[in-house]
Formats: C-alpha cells, sequence, structure tokens
C-alpha cells in the first residue's frame, strides 16, 4: 500500500493508514494511543506515589518509578493486542511448480554446480521438504532436467 492517502474502509474498522509498513485503523489507533498513555502515566504515578517515599533517594524512587512506567507502557500494548484484532491476514499460498521456483533452482545450479537428488536425502530432510511443499518442485526439476538432457 504505496498510497499516503488513505482510502475508507467498509466495516467497523473505519479508515485504513500505513504506517512504518504496516496498515492499522485510524480510529483504533487513536484509542490506542490513550489507553497507551492512560495505562503508562497510572502506574507511573502510582508507582511514584508508593515507590519513592520507601527508596534511600528521591532520584532512585523516580528512577524506579520511571521503569514501572516502562512496564505500564508494555501492559497497554497488551490490552491493544487484545481489544484491537489484526487488519490484514497473511496467507502464504504457493502454486506448485512456479516458474519462479525453476528459475531459481536454474540459478543455484549455475552457482553452485550440480544439486543432487532428492532420492539421496535422509529420510528426516525428505519428510521436512514434503511438509513445506519442496520435495515434489525438486523432484519435479530432476526430472525436467533428465527429460532435457534426453531430448537436447
Amino acid at each position: 500500500m504505496n498510497n499516503p492517502t488513505p482510502a475508507p474502509a467498509s466495516g467497523p474498522d473505519g479508515q485504513l493508514a500505513e504506517i512504518w509498513g504496516d496498515v492499522v485503523s485510524r480510529p483504533q489507533l487513536g484509542n490506542a494511543i490513550l489507553i497507551g498513555a492512560v495505562v503508562s502515566l497510572a502506574v507511573y504515578a502510582v508507582a511514584l506515589a508508593t515507590i519513592t517515599p520507601l527508596a534511600s533517594t528521591p532520584a532512585i524512587g523516580k528512577a524506579l518509578a520511571m521503569l514501572a512506567g516502562i512496564i505500564g507502557c508494555i501492559l497497554g500494548g497488551a490490552i491493544c493486542a487484545r481489544l484491537f484484532q489484526p487488519k490484514r491476514r497473511v496467507v502464504e499460498q504457493i502454486a506448485p511448480g512456479a516458474i519462479w521456483q525453476t528459475e531459481v533452482l536454474d540459478q543455484i545450479a549455475i552457482e553452485g554446480g550440480a544439486i543432487g537428488s532428492v532420492e539421496d536425502l535422509p529420510p528426516a530432510v525428505a519428510q521436512e521438504m514434503r511438509e513445506v511443499g519442496l520435495y515434489s518442485v525438486f523432484q519435479d526439476y530432476e526430472q525436467d532436467r533428465a527429460r532435457n538432457r534426453e531430448a537436447g
């Protein structure tokens, strides 16, 4: 999303904006800022009132209260993470035998020599490759190279 002017979104999330490369809902962002500020300042104020009188020096009491305020920021972030759901879903689906996969394997073969055979892999590695969908890519690549050698 490279467009600096956000388009209104349909649904309860309101307008969406891109901030630091991520998509956020403007109203929920404002609420999250308020929640974070209130929680962190409240924790800081409570810590300042309770810890400073107990500390050996006022400077140490203020430093510990600031540390508590930082913990309050983390607490505010956790609250906002529970209240506001992500605005996007990342789904990785790669079509088997995609052209770019073959191009990558060609590049590996050019730069590094022979790739080897999937038949030579240890069973554990072959199983991992099957689980992530790479075994068939390498197997198809080997078969295509064998056919090309026979034809040419």
